[in-house]
């Protein structure tokens, strides 16, 4: 008699004892998860739920009432529009609305209250667009400047006043004299009010002086003196160095040269070409009051044979232009102006910026982010510079010592230490290296932007990428083929950490540990921004304004800390049994973990993708322990588990005794 003979049943006991991370992929390893909610890399080999956060700034509304005119005001600083560290202070920038809830600029917000008084607040709100759109916040020294608003913030540190105000500055009067000046041996100026007399003359485009003890013609410096006739503080807003544009409307106005340039044109059919800098700032007495002057390289020829002329109500000017009289007036127009400026960071000791027209990249002044216009021949000049490749700026960062500017396909690196040397381009002057066909930052993805171990880390169109100045990678194949956009990001201990919209516009903070090499995902909070403060990363929340700190710690001092308490959380496995074609099942499931007290877990499985989790057990004991968890056998195709708790805990291994049986149910 023959006997049936029976095969054995296929039994296996996969455990895994080493955990990789977050993978959203159809088939992904036994040690990876397809789902995570606040999980962690930090326990590796183990999985763990990462770290409690905590509330350092509530950064609520902020309401006060002023008087003016006779009327009592009222005003509130609400939304937040963005943030900087400086000095030991948060400064956050909020918008300011009147009663009527309409926005009439923006205040700043210092350690949880106002940065300047209730009066100086609403004065300075004009400074700013008047939009609730987020603004980009650059620290240089002691100021903190705003764009694409062009305002400066002086925080007051040291024995500086605080003050906010707007680098793009027009001055207007009609009460001045402008003359042509040399310094003596005593340092005074001497004006010189014509040169063709015995000791003044041009040539050659310059100011000769006769000096009669060698009977020789020398070159002299001249400078032109500015000089306000009737109003007090005329050019308060106006520092040295500045550099401004001059113009003046009127008729007949002046039409003169100086250092080459025409500068002025009768009737404002010239808009001057060139900014010129304030040498010197200082007053003096006029008519019995003290007065302001200002000092500026050039002087200005006169074409007598065209009566060339300022034409001003005062007499003094009538009188330094050969006392021409006539009733008509003119304005003398000064102008600081900034560029048009879309985004913008500090390197070098300067603003370096990029327009919103996607061609020119600036660079102010060395230590002074008032001027983007110097071209004084300096090492400390201005810098611009234009670029040809297609489409817009999409972000800008110093990376490596070296200003890096960003199209969604192109990067343009600044290359050198200066402008120029003396006026002369040499081996240290900027250049730009430029590189299309190259993955870029992403629209929108501006703040996605940080440096890790001399690695650049940003979010492009084709995922998140790291740079190192040679090659981008791409290194978020593990998020799956989800399009994610509009990413911000911070860093602090070998962790990017990036936040970004899914397809659903539902936000999702990732966390690369870029040791690791491998993924996390957290939760679902919408970040504005994020700071680096006392070796701690904060970020602000959008919906409401309020800064955290992804780690425990009283960083900011500002009497609203509190520590989160216990949060839930979840891990998820990816199909289980894909590579077996027979019908299968799971006999039992066996998980290690710790438990801090107070915390628990439940255990869940889904067979065949049917959508419904099924409750398999629970854990509540504390400390490490394993957990044996029987499973009713269900025979299916394929199933998933899902880990779900509260509190803090550690995965440290998962066994699962994984049964075949036949080709049908």
């Amino acid at each position: 008699m023959k006997l049936p003979i029976l095969e054995e049943q296929f039994k296996e006991k996969e455990i895994c004892e080493e955990f990789l991370g977050y993978c959203r992929k159809l088939r992904i390893s036994p040690k990876q998860w397809f789902f995570q909610r606040n999980m962690t890399n930090d326990c590796y080999p183990a999985a763990s739920s990462r770290k409690r956060r905590a509330l350092q700034s509530q950064n609520g509304a902020i309401s006060f009432s002023l008087a003016q005119n006779g009327e009592t005001s009222s005003y509130t600083a609400s939304k937040t529009l963005g943030a900087c560290y400086s000095s030991g202070n948060l400064y956050i920038l909020k918008t300011l609305e009147n009663s009527a809830d309409e926005i009439i600029g923006c205040a700043f917000i210092k350690n949880g209250e106002l940065a300047l008084d209730e009066e100086e607040t609403v004065a300075a709100a004009s400074s700013f667009i008047i939009s609730d759109k987020k603004r980009s916040l650059v620290r240089m020294g002691s100021k903190i400047c705003v764009f694409p608003d062009g305002v400066i913030f002086e925080t007051g540190d040291g024995e500086i006043e605080k003050s906010v105000y707007p680098i793009e500055t027009e001055i207007t009067f009609d009460d001045f004299l402008l003359s042509t000046v040399v310094k003596n041996k005593f340092g005074n100026y001497e004006d010189i009010c014509e040169y063709d007399d015995e000791n003044y003359r041009i040539e050659n485009n310059c100011v000769q002086q006769y000096i009669e003890e060698s009977g020789t013609w020398v070159n002299k410096e001249t400078m032109l003196k500015l000089s306000a006739l009737k109003s007090d503080n005329m050019f308060e807003k106006l520092s040295v160095n500045d550099c401004v544009y001059i113009n003046t409307e009127g008729s007949p106005g002046l039409h003169s040269d100086i250092s080459g340039s025409v500068v002025f044109k009768k009737y404002d059919e010239y808009q001057n070409p060139q900014a010129y800098k304030i040498l010197e700032k200082g007053e003096e007495e006029v008519n019995g009051a003290d007065l302001e002057y200002i000092i500026f390289s050039g002087y200005i020829v006169h074409d007598i044979s065209n009566k060339s002329y300022i034409n001003a109500s005062t007499f003094e000017i009538r009188q330094h232009l050969y006392n021409y009289q006539s009733d008509v007036g003119s304005l003398m127009i000064l102008r600081r102006k900034v560029p048009d400026i879309k985004f913008a960071f500090e390197s070098q000791n300067r603003i370096w910026a990029c327009s919103g027209s996607g061609h020119e990249i600036y660079a102010s002044s060395l230590g002074n982010p008032m001027n983007f216009y110097d071209f004084s021949g300096l090492s400390t000049d201005s810098y611009s510079v234009n670029v040809g490749t297609d489409g817009e700026f999409t972000a800008c960062a110093n990376y490596m010592g070296r200003p890096v500017f960003f199209k969604e396909n192109a990067v343009h690196i600044i290359n050198g230490s200066y402008p120029s040397n003396g006026g002369e381009l040499d081996g240290l002057s900027y250049s730009v290296t430029s590189s299309s066909d190259f993955q870029g930052v992403e629209k929108g993805s501006e703040e996605s932007l940080c440096v890790i171990n001399n690695i650049l880390y940003y979010k492009s169109n084709g995922g998140i990428i790291a740079y190192d100045t040679t090659a981008a990678t791409v290194i978020s194949d593990a998020l799956g083929y989800e399009k994610y956009k509009n990413a911000v990001a911070g860093a602090v201990n070998g962790k990017y950490y990036v936040c970004m919209e899914d397809e659903s516009h539902t936000p999702n903070l990732f966390v690369f540990d870029t040791e690791l090499g491998m993924w996390s995902r957290e939760d679902e909070i919408s970040i504005l921004q994020f700071l680096n403060v006392k070796g701690n990363l904060l970020f602000i929340r959008e919906s409401d304004g309020a800064v955290f700190s992804v780690d425990r710690g009283d960083v900011l001092n500002s009497g609203d800390y509190e520590e989160e308490g216990m949060f839930e959380w979840e891990c998820e496995t990816g199909e289980i049994g894909f590579e077996y074609s027979n019908n299968k099942y799971i006999s039992r499931i066996q998980l290690r973990m710790k438990l801090e007290g107070g915390a628990g877990a439940s255990i869940f499985v889904m067979y065949d993708s049917d959508g419904v989790w099924r409750k398999k057990g629970e854990i509540n004991s504390r400390g490490i322990k394993t957990h044996l968890i029987p499973i009713i056998p269900v025979r299916c195709d394929h199933m998933r588990f899902k880990i779900k708790g509260i509190g803090d805990a550690k995965i440290i291994s998962f066994a699962r005794i994984l049964e075949e049986g036949g080709d049908s149910v």
